[in-house]
């Protein structure tokens, strides 16, 4: 089974999130002083571009750079205590891996009320390291990972909407290419208890 990269591709996201925000802001009041003054207008409307163009600038060049990401697992949903190893595999075009972290999450997510009343939440409840092992190729990232489920994982408390979502979670810090992280849902049977 293979898992897809869920990103953030380039961190995070909240740097995306404020250049886009600046950008809409920016245009917004650049247009409107375009008649009045229009020296402030082309500050405000070249000012408010530049953190969206390196934005964009940095994800082309990341994709130019690697392909996508997958993570290869034998089973498409594993038991708490399972132990197994899993494949990240990444293309490489031109760039340099310097180092690789990877991490074990385990995330739960809960929700509470409904239409407008609806709150949710989610929370880091287990963050172990994981030893990533890489062998070194010219056209192709490659890196094995030993992956263990813990017997005893954090159980979730059923309300009306719980969940406990299962991550592995990289980070790449490059040479040639921006730095990147990856992030892929593993299917595991959650331990729920019910009030």
């Amino acid at each position: 089974m293979t898992a897809q990269d869920e990103g953030p591709i380039l961190g995070s996201g909240w740097i995306h999130m404020f250049s886009t925000l600046l950008l809409i802001v920016s245009w917004f009041f650049g247009f409107k002083l375009l008649r009045g003054d229009p020296r402030l207008a082309g500050v405000l409307l070249i000012g408010g571009a530049i953190p969206a163009a390196i934005t964009i600038l940095q994800f082309m060049r990341l994709r130019r750079s690697l392909g996508r990401a997958e993570l290869q697992l034998k089973d498409a949903v594993v038991p708490l205590g399972w132990s197994g190893s899993v494949t990240y595999v990444r293309p490489l075009r031109g760039a340099t891996v310097r180092s690789i972290e990877a991490r074990l999450q385990c995330e739960e997510r809960a929700a509470k009320g409904s239409a407008k009343q609806r709150k949710e939440w989610s929370e880091i409840v287990l963050d172990e390291p994981l030893t990533p092992q890489s062998s070194p190729m010219l056209e192709q990232l490659r890196v094995q990972i030993p992956l263990r489920i813990p017997p005893t994982a954090p159980p979730s408390l059923y309300e009306s909407d719980a969940q406990i979502v299962w991550w592995v979670r990289l980070r790449l810090r490059m040479s040639g290419c921006p730095n990147t992280r990856s992030s892929f849902r593993v299917q595991v049977i959650p331990a729920v208890v019910e009030r």
